[in-house]
């Protein structure tokens, strides 16, 4: 269970930085989608992509801890995606992004392939709180050799954006319009409105609002199951 899974807001308060709405609007939308890639990772000029999937539904059970992906995309490269939202620092996101790179990986190689044709792997977890405790919008991880700083070329890469940040002149402005409109609902620019409009329009669907109440509902069950065991 996530942090967003613990307490769920109401259907009118939910918004876009609500997991359940991120993942129903990126992965209905694959332009938000392919957007979102573009002015997060610019210097992969990803140009199109597929198979643009929400397996936020998709888990048996949620007392099982199964492989769930807020969204999950492949470009035209064959590289693979995994965009993530994270409201709460459940202080275990270290080892959040390395379960959700491990599976990503066991499917970035096909069996009987070469290691060097392993597809490039990409966790992006965009949280609301300061993982990296500098106030810098924008963070990433490597590899590297401890004794003298060689860089491992693995194809795996984690990015964590800081929706809290102060310092969004270091990004570009449509990612500072992003995160901005994720910290205060602003809409700044031609991408946030029409993320604001894809909410609203969401919150007029009857059937999604019965599916997150009902999810809801499966969290309060058992949140109160649990508590019962301990």
């Amino acid at each position: 269970m996530n942090d967003q899974e613990k307490d769920l807001p109401n259907w009118e308060q939910a918004t876009f930085k609500n997991s359940v709405i991120f993942a129903w609007i990126v992965s209905e939308h694959p332009e938000v989608c392919l957007e979102l890639l573009q002015l997060i990772l610019p210097e992969l000029a990803v140009t199109e992509i597929f198979e643009v999937i929400s397996e936020y539904t998709q888990k048996a059970s949620l007392k099982n801890h199964g492989v769930r992906f807020d969204v999950y995309t492949e470009d035209d490269r064959g590289r693979m995606f995994d965009l993530e939202m994270q409201v709460v620092d459940q202080h275990d996101l270290s080892k959040r992004i390395s379960y959700y790179q491990s599976n990503l990986v066991r499917r970035a190689l096909a069996s009987g392939c070469a290691y060097n044709e392993k597809a490039d792997t990409y966790v992006i977890f965009i949280c609301d709180f300061d993982y990296g405790r500098s106030g810098l919008p924008l963070y990433s991880t490597k590899m590297i050799l401890h004794e003298n700083r060689k860089v491992l070329d693995t194809g795996v890469h984690n990015i964590i954006l800081n929706i809290k940040s102060n310092k969004l002149s270091l990004v570009s402005k449509r990612l500072a319009a992003f995160l901005n409109y994720l910290a205060s609902s602003k809409v700044i620019d031609d991408f946030t409105r029409k993320l604001d409009e894809l909410v609203t329009e969401l919150k007029t669907d009857t059937r999604k609002k019965d599916h997150y109440m009902e999810y809801k509902q499966e969290i309060a069950s058992l949140k109160a199951y649990i508590r019962e065991e301990t």
